[in-house]
């Protein structure tokens, strides 16, 4: 094991999304080692580094799941972003309804139908207030947060209507997420891995949500948290289950890991 990559939400954070004692201290531990470590999440680039202990050395961030790509000193390493044909089709409001719309740019999260029952994952937004009107080139994803009724409908509505021309992933049960097409964190994670030389069996990986799988199966070490969504355990039967997020559940098997690279040394 070199390198450890994981997501934040329903992973490495609690349930007050801070990152406990415990878990400051298993990776303060694995980085004293020398081991690598990414954060790869749907937030944005700048609500990680927000959230990031002071105490603990900055670390690259794969965004927007996987959209951009920060390497630990802030440069930017990959960024894949919505055309503007493309992001028009997806911002009109027959297809947005009445769920809450977030759209991922450089600096800032905009936002539509801004009711706040949902979209609190999306943090301080500016509302967007003409949707018709609205141009960006530096659009990184966009997430819709409703009822999984509601985002049924939607996604049957994209899949139908642009089919490859965009990937799509659930971040939770209540925000379906799409970006450019071919992106995912598995990818970035490729090429971040590539970026530093690490080799893909070399990396430990967690995650907990439908936006982990591709990180999960391209990892050597996959784990996935027993908080996890169902499918994702699902499709990846042979990643082992580890304990809660809420628990530190990271953070024990992080310690487990380093226990055994001990014993092999």
């Amino acid at each position: 094991m070199r390198f450890i990559v994981s997501d934040l939400d329903g992973t490495l954070l609690d349930k007050n999304a801070q990152l406990a004692g415990e878990t400051r201290e298993a990776l303060r531990e694995a980085l004293r080692r020398g081991m690598g470590i990414a954060i790869a999440t749907g937030r944005h680039e700048r609500q990680v580094r927000k959230l990031w202990p002071e105490d603990l050395p900055p670390v690259p961030v794969i965004s927007a799941n996987g959209a951009r790509i920060h390497l630990a000193d802030g440069s930017l390493l990959h960024q894949s972003r919505l055309a503007q044909p493309l992001l028009a089709r997806l911002l009109r409001p027959e297809l947005i309804r009445e769920t809450e719309l977030g759209v991922y740019r450089d600096d800032c999260i905009m936002a539509y139908h801004s009711k706040r029952e949902f979209s609190h994952y999306t943090g301080e937004v500016t509302e967007i207030e003409d949707l018709a009107g609205f141009q960006a080139d530096d659009v990184s994803k966009v997430i819709f947060c409703g009822t999984p009724e509601q985002l049924k409908e939607v996604e049957a509505d994209i899949a139908r209507e642009l089919g490859d021309e965009v990937s799509m992933t659930y971040s939770h049960i209540c925000y379906l997420e799409v970006m450019a097409p071919g992106v995912h964190k598995g990818s970035a994670l490729a090429l971040l891995l590539a970026h530093l030389g690490v080799e893909a069996r070399e990396c430990a990986a967690f995650g907990d949500n439908l936006n982990d799988a591709e990180m999960l199966a391209l990892a050597g070490q996959p784990h996935v948290m027993a908080n996890a969504h169902p499918e994702l355990k699902r499709r990846l039967p042979d990643a082992p289950v580890i304990g809660d997020h809420d628990q530190a559940g990271v953070a024990r098997q992080l310690a487990r890991l380093l226990q055994r690279e001990n014993s092999l040394a």
